[in-house]
């Protein structure tokens, strides 16, 4: 009789900072039908991988699902992986961390469960030849990646059932693939196509193995699968087939099969990930190129033929498609150096309250490394901004925890010149115990990153609008996939949470940051600029700065910091030099920054201009009722962080947040124009498009005019204060 062997497995995440219903939703609709349905067939062995985030949250809301998943475990039906404990992309992380974080959820696992943990999941499937040595080291045994790695070393699909080893500088690990064709018709296609592909990769021998290991969501939590999964049936018709054909359908474990059966040899499996992450990673034009190409050869029946060769990008790419997953990433390994720096600095001696504190800020540091917001495909990921602020405010916390076991700068607040971004040019580290500024003198001297750290939060955590290869879908979508029968694989569903939001697709010209100036035409209005509709008479916000900065003297001095760059007006005339000089003065303490600024007209005629000083901020809630913008002396008639609006002659201004508690103020010498509008992006979900509030942008100008060689000054003071809540 022919025979093979079926190995499964489900990936249960979700990320750091995720909403609580979302937990519970999920938890309803996913984890638990299907642990209890699994639980009736007891023959049906399965592997189950749960992150950190979502034990704990297991842990104080739902222990009995733990405790049913330890009795399964106990009796030999499931076998646990372990992986990073709060899901990271391992192969951006200092080795300390890669191991850090995988022991971590191993001895987890080996402790609550008392079972050994030899598999791993490697999140995402992000794969570099490097981490073979880590994973060793870290005590794995094997992991699981999709079969495109596989068939892009020249494997033929008959060789992918069953797993090889890798090396890297004499340590091993096994690695088994992951069928995609399964991934595909499991659960979205019927069970007898399932059992009828495993029929026909069976053989005499044996000593095939057929892998599944996809995320639990799948079944119950993606849209329309909670139905079909169990509400017709799906799961118990499956279940009950491998059960019926267990006489040559053999369902095992990694653990059982790795241990009766040999690898079958070799390999050096490329970079990479799943087929879909290739696609995603790549800029627009191209992500939409490369997916216009796999459809012509999919529709020519070409694809078993030219599958293995057409590889999209790499998941670093996200790193520099999306300036602010870099900025995330580079903050991260800023954090590791310094949780490091204060561990070298307790090695010696340490109390144990020293000790505890480490051990947070470690701890910090492992949840701001969560995958989730540092990339975006077809989940929201980068998009979501209560991600990117959760993964921010644990990052803060393991930095402000491990500043604390360092010694005190004596003035309080000090500087650092280093290449913070690893761009090749310097920025400007600004610190002091209640602030950290970024600034980039190479990019218009801007501030790219604000943290607040008494709440912690990165106020700067804005996102820039851009362009993304599936806005053409959207513009050209059809409002509806149909309803009934079998719901469409996550990858392939187009729907909108909301009509008409391809009339809200602006893309930005630059990185949005803050402390930029801008020189536009008299008259602008506050729509020109919400649509990128406005023309630009200098670009300041481009030029690189020359920067020096005067340190304090004394506990109490400011520090400060001079940029200067020349820029050409462009008006239609003949293009006239200007110089922008602005003095930032840092106070000690709080943020209390004023900015100086000082523009000469260095050609030979008058010109007029609106000069705009900008700021993107987040208080993250466009809508919330307790998130507001204020004008002194004045009632607006929408004061939410997603309302548009222009004021005349404002003396201060600025947005409260009953929530963190705090005030962001800005006061000018002399009454400015004032103007605001939301930055809101237009993202892919799996429920569909979504229109999401990234922040707020706000400006503050002056009408100027200047005769040949004159000089404009004005001044412009802001603040981070404490509020009332709400």
């Amino acid at each position: 009789m022919k025979k093979v062997s079926l190995i499964l497995g489900v990936h249960n995440h979700q990320p750091v900072g995720n909403f609580g219903q979302v937990f519970e939703v999920l938890f309803r609709q996913s984890y638990e039908p299907f642990l209890k349905i699994l639980n009736r067939y007891p023959k049906v062995k399965f592997t189950v991988h749960t992150t950190g985030p979502l034990l704990e949250w297991l842990e104080q809301n739902q222990p009995g699902y733990l405790k049913l998943l330890g009795e399964m475990v106990k009796r030999g039906q499931i076998e646990l992986f372990t992986g990073g404990m709060y899901e990271p992309i391992l192969s951006i992380l200092p080795d300390r961390d890669k191991l850090g974080q995988v022991r971590l959820l191993t001895d987890y696992l080996e402790k609550k469960f008392k079972a050994p943990v030899q598999g791993m999941w490697v999140a995402e499937r992000v794969w570099e030849p490097h981490l073979t040595k880590s994973l060793a080291e870290a005590g794995v045994k094997y992991i699981v990646m999709d079969d495109a790695h596989f068939k892009a070393t020249g494997l033929r699909e008959d060789e992918t059932f069953g797993y090889y080893l890798m090396e890297e500088q004499g340590q091993t690990v096994g690695v088994f693939p992951i069928s995609e064709k399964m991934r595909y018709l499991v659960p979205f296609q019927e069970v007898d196509e399932t059992i009828n592909y495993l029929r026909s990769v069976a053989t005499e021998e044996g000593d095939r193995c057929v892998v599944l290991m996809d995320d639990g969501e799948k079944f119950g939590g993606w849209p329309d699968t909670f139905q079909w999964v169990y509400e017709q049936g799906w799961l118990e018709r499956f279940l009950k087939a491998l059960s019926d054909n267990s006489d040559w359908l053999i369902c095992s474990t990694f653990a059982e099969f790795s241990a009766s059966h040999p690898p079958k040899g070799p390999l050096a499996l490329p970079t990479g990930s799943y087929t879909e992450m290739g696609e995603w990673s790549l800029p627009a034009e191209a992500s939409a190129e490369y997916e216009h190409i796999r459809h012509e050869v999919r529709d020519r029946g070409e694809m078993p033929r030219y599958d293995r060769y057409l590889k999209g990008g790499i998941w670093r790419n996200f790193q520099v498609k999306y300036a602010e997953s870099n900025q995330m990433h580079k903050k991260m390994l800023w954090v590791s150096d310094k949780v490091e720096k204060a561990r070298h600095h307790l090695a010696k001696k340490a109390t144990p309250k020293q000790k505890a504190k480490l051990t947070e800020a470690t701890q910090a540091l492992y949840r701001g490394q969560c995958n989730c917001p540092y990339w975006h495909g077809v989940f929201g990921g980068l998009y979501l901004n209560h991600l990117r602020f959760a993964n921010y405010r644990q990052l803060i916390e393991a930095e402000r925890e491990a500043a604390a076991l360092l010694p005190a700068h004596p003035h309080g607040i000090q500087s650092h010149v280093v290449d913070f971004n690893k761009d090749g040019r310097d920025e400007i580290v600004v610190e002091t115990p209640a602030f950290h500024a970024l600034l980039e003198p190479s990019r218009g001297g801007s501030l790219r990153e604000l943290d607040y750290l008494k709440h912690p939060v990165n106020l700067s955590d804005t996102l820039t609008r851009r362009k993304e290869a599936y806005h053409a879908k959207l513009l050209a979508m059809a409002h509806s996939n149909g309803e009934g029968g079998q719901p469409a694989s996550i990858h392939d569903r187009v729907r909108t949470k909301e009509p008409g939001l391809e009339h809200k697709l602006f893309y930005d010209r630059d990185t949005r940051t803050s402390l930029i100036e801008r020189l536009v035409p008299i008259g602008t209005s506050v729509e020109q600029l919400w649509k990128v509709q406005y023309d630009e008479l200098g670009d300041f916000h481009r030029q690189p700065f020359d920067f020096k900065i005067t340190p304090p003297k004394k506990k109490g001095d400011s520090l400060k910091v001079q940029l200067t760059a020349d820029s050409l007006f462009k008006d239609g005339g003949e293009p006239l030099p200007l110089r922008l000089t602005k003095k930032l003065s840092f106070a000690p303490g709080g943020f209390h920054l004023t900015t100086d600024y000082r523009l000469e007209n260095m050609g030979g005629r008058p010109i007029r201009f609106l000069f705009l000083a900008e700021w993107n901020l987040t208080l993250l809630a466009g809508d919330a009722p307790d998130r507001s913008y204020f004008v002194k002396g004045r009632a607006l008639p929408d004061k939410k962080l997603n309302s548009m609006g222009f004021e005349e002659g404002v003396e201060e201004a600025g947005m409260t947040d009953g929530w963190l508690k705090i005030k962001i103020d800005f006061k000018g010498d002399k009454p400015s124009k004032f103007f605001r509008y939301p930055v809101e992006t237009i993202s892919q979900s799996e429920g569909g498009f979504e229109r999401v509030y990234q922040g707020s942008c706000l400006l503050f100008g002056q009408e100027v005019s200047l005769a040949p060689h004159q000089v404009f000054e004005t001044s412009l003071t802001t603040q981070v204060k404490e509020a009332a809540g709400s």
